[in-house]
């Protein structure tokens, strides 16, 4: 390891020591199993993936937490205030429905009224696993404390137009309106033989009920538990507002990648049209607002993501011996990082000794969150997100009202690794040699960052990139782990390559039963690529086997 977990965290701003390995996620995760009403009844395969699950995750270590153990009390005091909420927001609504204004609230009917006003609702940090359908105000959802730190697992038969001939699009519209209809994070459809995990990754991993089972609970369920999708809000950035020209000479050209690559984007078929949440079968207004809150106030998601990292200043290498000549000699300095003048250092170990580096300062240009991918309109889709010393940036175009779709992307903190390490990858390689091809881009024209929801052929990789991330926990998209297997299998990838003379141009980074970001000289080139080799890379898992350790599949 480059760089330890800690250094990386500091770098990337993740707060806290996050879990990478399925075992320490496994040991993190709070689970409860909940009650079947008297009234209901579900399948016998429902009934044994329930029985066989709980027997993993306790033989796993996980902390199956018996229902009655995992509710709280809540405070009257804190129930009257909802109350009270509830009533004056119906009042509200009924005004603005009268008076024909634009409804930008939810009507609470009275079952959610009294299910929102219960005295014992499921403590935050622990997850639910439930079977079957529920009824309006019987669903976990409905009795969580926290939308944000509690995830709802429902396990449903698997419906009989999912089958081995499904394609993509089959599996993600039969996710997304289940994920609605049952108010669900993740769903698991099971029969006799399989079962088949579905999270907003738009993945469908399937795995055996006999001799995989554990180990797709172990590297597919847990880490999706665990490392949640949590849409990045604003109060996670410093913003600038107004702050940057699409029109000047450092944007117009990055813009102009951006724009015209997304017909040969759209021609590759690896963006799929998103999903609006007003599209979505939502059984009443409350859920949709849930969805919505969950989202952070999206519209909606689309799929993937195309970005484009603007050219970075490399930082020099400073030799180990060097180090009181340059940092004087009560800087402290115990770990493999450091500030120094409110700047961020690293240590790092290479091949010829240790040496000291700046960690460069990243800016790029990417889509808002939702925005149609291969047809954007730059004047109000665009966000220049930046890392400079360990704190996040966005900046919003200059003439853009900030309105309530506009949102940074959910992949933001894996768009920031892959960017912050080609900045360091750069750096080390124009040491070496200030001729570096890769070095040279970096630092002169920037380089694109791309995300789809599928793999590339392996026949098709091209000369120079190094492909990494194939056995990694099956994280969720905007997951602090996410980010991290990011940069750190970059980097491991990098100084193989350096330690056996390779020319390094790039990296594919494999995000198992998520996707793929590769970074590669523009979004054009790359775009010329998929469309001139139709089978270099596919939407789903086509490829994604080709890859995979048979000992995680």
């Amino acid at each position: 390891m480059m760089l330890s977990q800690e250094a990386i965290e500091v770098i990337l701003n993740i707060k806290g020591k996050t879990v990478t390995t399925p075992e320490d996620m496994a040991d993190r995760l709070n689970i409860t199993f909940y009650p079947l009403s008297k009234d209901r009844t579900i399948s016998p395969q429902m009934e044994e993936f329930s029985a066989k699950l709980k027997e993993v995750f306790e033989k796993l270590k996980v902390n199956v937490v018996p229902y009655s153990e995992s509710l709280e009390v809540v405070p009257l005091k804190k129930r009257l205030k909802r109350g009270v909420y509830i009533l004056l927001n119906n009042f509200l609504y009924l005004f603005e429905k009268t008076y024909g204004k634009k409804e930008k609230r939810h009507y609470f009917d009275v079952e959610t009224f009294k299910g929102i006003l219960k005295n014992q609702r499921i403590k935050p940090g622990i997850s639910i696993v439930a079977c079957g359908e529920n009824d309006i105000g019987n669903l976990p959802i409905e009795k969580t404390s926290s939308f944000r730190h509690s995830s709802v697992i429902t396990i449903l038969d698997k419906p009989i137009t999912i089958n081995k001939d499904s394609n993509f699009y089959d599996h993600f519209d039969t996710a997304m309106s289940l994920f609605a209809y049952h108010m669900t994070n993740i769903i698991i459809l099971v029969d006799k033989e399989e079962w088949t995990l579905y999270n907003f990754n738009a993945s469908h991993p399937t795995y055996n009920l006999t001799n995989t089972f554990e180990k797709g609970v172990l590297y597919g369920l847990i880490p999706k538990i665990v490392a949640p999708i949590l849409p990045y809000r604003f109060s996670d950035f410093i913003v600038n507002k107004n702050s940057f020209n699409i029109d000047d000479t450092n944007h117009s050209y990055i813009v102009r990648d951006l724009v015209e690559s997304g017909k040969l984007f759209e021609q590759s078929g690896l963006y799929p049209k998103g999903k609006k949440i007003d599209d979505l079968p939502f059984r009443n207004t409350f859920h949709r607002w849930i969805g919505k809150i969950h989202l952070d106030n999206r519209s909606g998601m689309s799929y993937g993501f195309l970005a484009y990292q603007i050219p970075a200043r490399l930082s020099p290498l400073i030799p180990y011996n060097d180090k009181e000549k340059i940092f004087g000699k009560n800087t402290k300095i115990d770990k493999d990082y450091f500030f120094y003048k409110n700047e961020l250092y690293a240590l790092i170990e290479l091949k010829d000794g240790k040496f000291f580096m700046k960690i460069p300062e990243v800016w790029i240009l990417s889509q808002r969150s939702g925005s149609d991918k291969t047809n954007i309109n730059p004047n109000k889709d665009l966000v220049k997100l930046g890392l400079k010393d360990g704190e996040m940036y966005l900046q919003t175009p200059k003439g853009l009202a900030l309105k309530n779709d506009y949102k940074p992307s959910f992949d933001t903190g894996v768009i920031l690794s892959h960017a912050v390490g080609n900045a360091i990858v750069a750096s080390i390689l124009n040491h070496y040699d200030s001729n570096d091809a890769f070095a040279k881009r970096v630092s002169n024209k920037g380089l694109s960052i791309s995300h789809w929801h599928g793999y590339i052929n392996p026949k098709f990789i091209p000369e120079g990139w190094f492909l990494y991330g194939e056995n990694n926990p099956n994280v969720s998209c905007s997951s602090p782990q996410s980010a991290i297997y990011a940069i750190d299998g970059k980097f491991k990838v990098f100084l193989e390559a350096l330690r056996e003379n390779k020319k390094f141009l790039g990296d594919i980074h494999i995000e198992p039963h998520h996707g793929t970001n590769i970074s590669y000289p523009s979004l054009i080139e790359l775009g010329s690529y998929f469309v001139k080799n139709i089978e270099a890379a596919s939407l789903g898992n086509k490829y994604l086997s080709s890859y995979e350790s048979k000992e995680n599949v």
